[in-house]
């Protein structure tokens, strides 16, 4: 068995100082790896550092050694970036946001594609974030979201630990400075719809955005997410009962739920049934994708072009908190698992805002009656 690996310095004829790593690889081919000094100093501790990287990384580690970003675009697409897989009612690899990492995967190509995996730095995932944040939308007007930037982030973190994973770095340079990824930071979106601009929206679902109509009753009536409702079958609805079955695959945190028809949303979906070819398999709504195109149309119609299809998710759950529902039954419904993530979705309503000031002045009512009594008892 020939020796792993072994370390020199040599001064060559023309006075320039080597250091040199002769090693083999896992199939036992010889391998002799030289790196140029200055001076004996300098030879020295390249020698030292290429054996330390050695006996960290091993053989597999200078096979990469000019592996570039855009070979681990590659292999990351070809083997992580797939449509999600389920066992059991359970994903077991592939990503549900299939779609959207494809087109984060492409950004990250772009920005860092011919660069050397092993010359990534912490400064250089620093200036691509803020980059990206100075960047302005291509697909809409204004400035780019920190959770945007966030989500890439997120991407090209766990692109880097299957580089790390596979051998071709020795560590992933997001473990080299501050945190980069900050959810803290994001902004946390407070549109919620009244009703008199639920009224427009709805209003404005005709002629070719008619089909909306009951999507977005659905989501004001449900909390549930836009793929949720998407993915919804007949097979899904039970009109005896009064029941949905959210199917533990469909939702973002694999876990089933049961919700209850509001009366206006039993007899959208009855029309919807009666409309159609009545196939417990078939989509309830019939859409594949999204809404994205005729939901901008809509909004726009009804002189709503800030809201967000996903404002709708976060009515539903305002709407149950006004209504005094304790945060755990808002969370159980909406299918959250966390009770901070349902906190986000609840506003301080102006209805909750008066109750508080009530509440305050009920307390200095109450502070002032007995200052009065204090006082009185002394003067007497």
């Amino acid at each position: 068995m020939p020796r792993q690996r072994k370390g020199t310095t040599s001064k060559r004829k023309d006075g320039s100082w080597w250091a040199r790593l002769i090693y083999f690889d896992d199939h036992g081919k010889h391998h002799d790896l030289r790196r140029r000094a200055e001076n004996k100093t300098e030879a020295n501790d390249l020698r030292e550092d290429l054996l330390e990287q050695y006996d960290r990384g091993g053989s597999r580690l200078f096979a990469a050694e000019n592996k570039t970003f855009a070979d681990l675009c590659d292999y990351f697409e070809e083997h992580y970036l797939i449509e999600p897989v389920y066992h059991e009612g359970r994903k077991i690899a592939g990503f549900r946001s299939f779609t959207s990492q494809k087109w984060r995967l492409a950004t990250l190509k772009e920005h860092f594609g011919p660069k050397r995996l092993r010359s990534l730095t912490h400064e250089d995932l620093r200036a691509f974030r803020v980059n990206r944040l100075q960047t302005p939308m291509k697909w809409r007007k204004g400035a780019r979201s920190i959770a945007s930037v966030n989500r890439e982030l997120a991407l090209l973190r766990r692109m880097l630990n299957v580089a790390q994973s596979q051998g071709w770095i020795l560590q992933t340079p997001f473990k080299a400075g501050d945190p980069l990824i900050s959810i803290a930071d994001e902004k946390q979106r407070e549109r919620i719809l009244t009703r008199e601009e639920e009224t427009r929206l709805l209003g404005a679902c005709e002629g070719k955005a008619k089909h909306l109509r009951s999507i977005i009753i659905a989501a004001l009536d449900t909390g549930c997410r836009q793929g949720e409702l998407l993915k919804l079958k007949w097979r899904d609805i039970d009109f005896e009962s009064r029941t949905i079955v959210i199917q533990a695959f469909n939702t973002k945190t694999m876990r089933e739920r049961n919700l209850a028809l509001t009366t206006r949303l039993y007899v959208e979906l009855q029309k919807l049934w009666q409309a159609s070819d009545q196939s417990p398999d078939a989509l309830v709504f019939g859409i594949q994708d999204n809404v994205k195109r005729s939901f901008q149309t809509v909004r726009k119609n009804a002189g709503l072009p800030d809201l967000r299809f996903h404002d709708l998710r976060h009515t539903a759950a305002t709407r149950l908190v006004s209504l005094h529902m304790p945060l755990t039954e808002v969370g159980r419904v909406l299918g959250q698992t966390q009770p901070q993530t349902t906190y986000r979705y609840t506003n301080l309503t102006v209805d909750t805002a008066s109750r508080a000031a009530e509440a305050f002045n009920a307390f200095a009512s109450e502070a002032s009656v007995e200052i009065t009594i204090e006082a009185t008892a002394t003067v007497n």
